[in-house]
């Protein structure tokens, strides 16, 4: 899910319960963003299905399932101190990364090479995996030469 308020990209397992004493309880469908606090309806049913299903994800590294390749299209660290650790071991924008486990610790795989993350690091590292296969040119097979 993404905020519609502050952009920020999180998975539903991540959103918090708006609110506790509510008497709709769990029939509520809102969510509240991690991050800012907002409120917003859950994401419908069928568009969950369909990321599912084409194996489509975006929100955190913590939420990702393992053996998926994804990149990073965000950090958002807590503090100056965990930027700092994120920059100084390649994880930026842009780089793509797999992740091998999640337990006992996050490992991820950057290139060759295998880097172990606490929870509270790779819930800072924002993703987005899309597997789906381009679609064939539409003037493909009009005469044109390749």
């Amino acid at each position: 899910m993404k905020c519609a308020l502050c952009g920020f990209e999180f998975s539903e397992s991540e959103a918090k319960r708006p609110c506790a004493s509510c008497p709709l309880g769990a029939k509520c469908d809102l969510v509240c963003c991690p991050n800012c606090g907002y409120q917003a309806p859950r994401e419908p049913r069928w568009l969950s299905r369909w990321r599912h299903r084409h194996n489509a994800y975006d929100g955190t590294l913590a939420a990702l399932r393992p053996g998926i390749e994804t990149e990073i299209i965000a950090v958002r660290p807590r503090d100056k101190r965990t930027l700092h650790k994120l920059t100084a071991l390649g994880l930026l924008p842009g780089v793509r990364v797999r992740l091998l486990r999640r337990f006992p610790c996050y490992l991820i795989e950057l290139g060759h090479t295998q880097i172990a993350l606490d929870r509270e690091l790779a819930s800072a590292i924002v993703v987005r995996t899309h597997t789906l296969t381009p679609s064939p040119s539409p003037l493909r097979g009009r005469g044109e030469k390749e």
